[in-house]
């Protein structure tokens, strides 16, 4: 699959090379490209045993990056480069208080940072932009043990410590995906953007759904190992002005 994927990139690759050594007019570019995004990941079969929630094994969360032309303002390029950031909620599990501890969550959630690189034809105004981007970065499996405070404890902010365990590991991320965004017939317009990837990541080392408990102190779990692979839909807006994709204006 990941062959068939890359051979797809390359002819995509080859072919907007091809129109960009055409005439072209400069008015039709954006050099560079912001996007904010609401996400829900689809995990692979092995992951998803990892997952176990109550919404469909899936998870959800944000993503926002941005890319600029290699070649800035001065000829239009078919290529960006830029970084991508990632949130996935995945769960919460929470554990009563009892006579003597209180009440504690555990939140399960993956977080990405990756280099991208995206492929895309001439900027239509008032129209559809396609692109197909490339990602390798990391993917952080985390699970964070805090107090389930109440609006009590916020207030009078008492002495108990709010972290009481967190747990990390951290592999490769890479993918591939396509989509596409608006564009205003003004340029500074900010438009909708559509985005399907699929990453890979390697096996990471995870606290099991759960196992966790606190007594007296002491915080007890299982771990188990599981890959990070998972298909990403991904729904936001997109601007070539960061401004004016945070204002609207």
């Amino acid at each position: 699959m990941k062959i068939k994927l890359l051979i797809v990139l390359l002819f995509a690759s080859a072919s907007l090379m091809n129109v960009y050594g055409q005439k072209y007019d400069t008015s039709q570019f954006s050099f560079t490209n912001f996007y904010f995004n609401g996400t829900v990941g689809v995990p692979s079969k092995e992951f998803k045993e990892a997952v176990q929630n109550d919404f469909g094994n899936l998870g959800y969360g944000f993503s926002g990056g941005f890319l600029v032309s290699p070649l800035l303002e001065n000829k239009p390029s078919p290529v960006l480069l830029g970084l991508d950031l990632g949130y996935f909620l995945y769960g919460v599990d929470k554990q009563p208080s009892a006579a003597s501890t209180p009440a504690y969550k555990t939140t399960f959630q993956v977080f990405t940072i990756n280099a991208i690189g995206r492929l895309r034809p001439r900027l239509i105004r008032g129209g559809v932009t396609p692109f197909i981007d490339g990602m390798i970065g990391i993917k952080t499996y985390n699970a964070t043990t805090k107090i389930d405070k109440n609006l009590v404890n916020i207030i009078f902010n008492d002495d108990q410590p709010e972290i009481i365990n967190n747990e990390n590991d951290t592999g490769l991320n890479y993918g591939l995906g396509a989509g596409f965004y608006t564009n205003g017939k003004n340029s500074q317009s900010p438009g909708f953007t559509l985005r399907f990837l699929y990453m890979w990541g390697d096996e990471v080392e995870y606290v099991v759904r759960n196992s966790l408990k606190v007594n007296g102190g002491l915080v007890t779990f299982d771990k188990a190992r599981t890959n990070t692979n998972m298909f990403v839909i991904q729904l936001g807006i997109s601007g070539a002005s960061l401004k004016k994709l945070l204002t609207s204006e």
